[in-house]
């Protein structure tokens, strides 16, 4: 009988381990973290700083700034943001502005965005530095990088030594096939 119980309670303390390790490290385990990158939003183009050329207040919050791209963020497409000014303010006052969505490969992209800025060209005039060059140039698009999730940034696009920018992201992004375009009429400061 005495070997028994002690067969018994051998028994029902190795159960009691083997279901009490398992439950506990199951129940309790934290799940691993997701890789999480500051600043990633929903695109949009319809950002109150995004329209600040209107000239109207903008009801819709405002969208993180422009930022390097990080390392661990993996986009997969890509939203650009620009006015079409080629058909000028409409009777409504309101101009177009255009979003579209691209995808495709998007190395060429990333490389584009990974240039160096360059130095800004400065000399010293009566002891304060000054830009001896100026650019005239085209304005570059609003532009969001996508991951798979749907989240996205805005990446800094570098510049050159006048404060240019350099458009191989941009070149690279317009090569890419459009999978969506939507016009937005956007209202525009109405003549004084």
């Amino acid at each position: 009988m005495g070997a028994s119980r002690v067969i018994v309670g051998l028994i029902a303390l190795g159960l009691a381990a083997g279901c009490g390790t398992s439950g506990d490290a199951d129940d309790t385990a934290a799940p691993a973290p997701q890789p999480t990158t500051p600043g990633l939003v929903e695109p949009t183009c319809l950002a109150g700083n995004l329209l600040a050329f209107s000239g109207l207040p903008q009801d819709a919050p405002p969208v993180p700034d422009p930022m390097p791209i990080p390392d661990d963020f993996v986009p997969v497409s890509v939203v650009t943001c620009e006015g079409d000014w080629s058909t000028g303010v409409a009777d409504d006052h309101t101009v177009s502005w255009v979003e579209e969505h691209r995808q495709g490969d998007v190395s060429a992209v990333l490389a584009g965005y990974a240039l160096p800025t360059d130095p800004v060209k400065t000399t010293r005039i009566n002891g304060v530095d000054q830009r001896i060059c100026l650019v005239d140039q085209a304005i570059p698009p609003v532009v969001w990088l996508v991951d798979a999730q749907g989240s996205a940034m805005r990446p800094v696009l570098p510049t050159g030594e006048c404060g240019e920018s350099k458009w191989d992201a941009i070149t690279a992004i317009r090569a890419l096939p459009v999978t969506t375009t939507i016009v937005h009429q956007i209202p525009a400061a109405p003549p004084r």
